[in-house]
């Protein structure tokens, strides 16, 4: 009986002996994070937490935290170490609840940070979803977007990439109404991914409603590309071949728009206008072989049947040749108007055309320029189309000059 008492007195002070350590040890390495030593804090914390985590505290644990997000997360050099210190990092603390501030949470840090950094969207949906969106900060901080913004961004484009149309769909309008500021036309990109959406859904009319309201703000090729879509499965070949057209002289690479121009091609096809769709069908194939891209043996037959040389790779030519075909298509029914250049922004990035027709000078940017853009300067006589723009400034549609030669050259 008296032994047995000893070993339990001696158990306890061993125990409180180890207890009196590792409180020791977890103080030393909180006054090494607290002077910004985080090597140290680490190696500290990592030696005594498998063994002793139930001695770690709430605070021990918030500044183990904290020093791996300092060591892995915050200039993450290793996508292992950045993920098993994220791991680490959403067991040993929650989430906190930032919604009416922007403070240091290293759980909210960690996970949009390895959201970022991940590339396979399938696990990005994976770490978003242990993030609740409401204690998020949704505040702007200069140029960078907030917290809430950038989650919202990050899953709902992981969401188109994984074919889930209607969340979505679901979730980028709710990143629209909660949201009441936005960075990098964030608001816009919302929308794109809403118009995507219903176009892989099938609801060409809703994505051409979305993609209508994005072209006042933004008017890259691909949108009038998939704007040619959603008229092309709507079976309006004439507004298909229009957009298309935009969207093949518009800037931006040329290899990159080989589903464009087959999308051309198609169109072409279906007008029955038989010999300028195995141009475009040529254009594809010149593009493939330069890449040394797979090329289906039907196109090569097609290639092959039209009497096209199957050893050229000179894309760029026959880009070129297709340029006045596809004016021809867009500018269609359209009347040439005549102007003079009356002012060149210093930039000159942009200028303005005054012209009888118009009760305003007409906006252009010098991208339309067709000529040197030296040429372009005051009182010189040009002749253009007008186009659908808006004015942010006046934050109105307005009329734009498009299409722009000198003289009508």
């Amino acid at each position: 009986m008296i032994q047995t008492k000893r070993r339990e007195i001696s158990f306890r002070f061993k125990y409180n002996g180890l207890l009196v350590m590792v409180i020791k040890e977890l103080n030393n390495a909180k006054k090494a994070y607290q002077r910004k030593d985080f090597k140290a804090a680490d190696e500290i914390y990592s030696k005594i937490y498998d063994n002793h985590q139930k001695d770690f505290s709430r605070w021990d644990k918030k500044f183990y935290a904290l020093t791996l997000y300092r060591c892995y997360v915050q200039n993450p050099v290793n996508q292992n170490k950045l993920l098993d210190a994220g791991k680490l990092i959403t067991q040993l603390v929650k989430q906190s609840n930032h919604s009416r501030k922007d403070a240091m949470c290293p759980y909210t840090l960690a996970v949009l940070k390895i959201m970022k950094t991940l590339e396979d969207p399938e696990a990005v949906l994976e770490w978003s979803s242990k993030l609740n969106p409401e204690l998020l900060n949704g505040d702007i901080s200069g140029n960078y977007s907030s917290k809430k913004e950038t989650w919202y961004k990050l899953t709902t484009k992981a969401l188109l990439d994984t074919g889930q149309y209607d969340k979505c769909i679901s979730l980028s309008t709710e990143a629209l109404l909660n949201l009441s500021e936005f960075t990098y036309d964030n608001d816009v990109w919302f929308k794109w991914r809403i118009a995507k959406s219903f176009n892989q859904l099938g609801e060409y009319d809703q994505s051409v409603d979305y993609l209508n309201d994005i072209k006042q703000f933004k008017n890259d090729w691909f949108i009038d590309n998939l704007m040619a879509e959603n008229y092309f499965f709507k079976n309006d070949w004439d507004n298909a071949l229009k957009y298309a057209s935009s969207a093949a002289l518009a800037k931006g690479d040329t290899d990159k728009k080989v589903n464009l121009y087959s999308l051309i091609e198609d169109i072409l096809n279906k007008k029955n206008k038989q010999k300028e769709a195995d141009i475009h069908a040529y254009l594809v194939y010149t593009i493939r072989k330069r890449h040394n891209w797979n090329i289906d043996e039907n196109l090569e037959y097609k290639i092959e049947k039209a009497g096209f040389d199957l050893d050229n790779e000179d894309y760029f030519t026959i880009e070129k040749h297709l340029h006045h075909l596809w004016e021809e298509y867009l500018y269609k029914n359209q009347e040439l108007k005549k102007g003079v250049i009356v002012s060149v922004l210093p930039n000159k990035k942009a200028g303005f055309i005054r012209c009888d027709e118009y009760p305003d000078n007409l906006y252009f940017s010098m991208n339309e320029f067709k000529h040197n853009i030296t040429l372009a300067k005051t009182d010189q006589n040009v002749t253009f189309y007008e186009a659908d723009g808006f004015d942010k400034k006046k934050n109105k549609q307005v009329k734009n000059a498009v299409n722009i030669y000198l003289n009508g050259g």
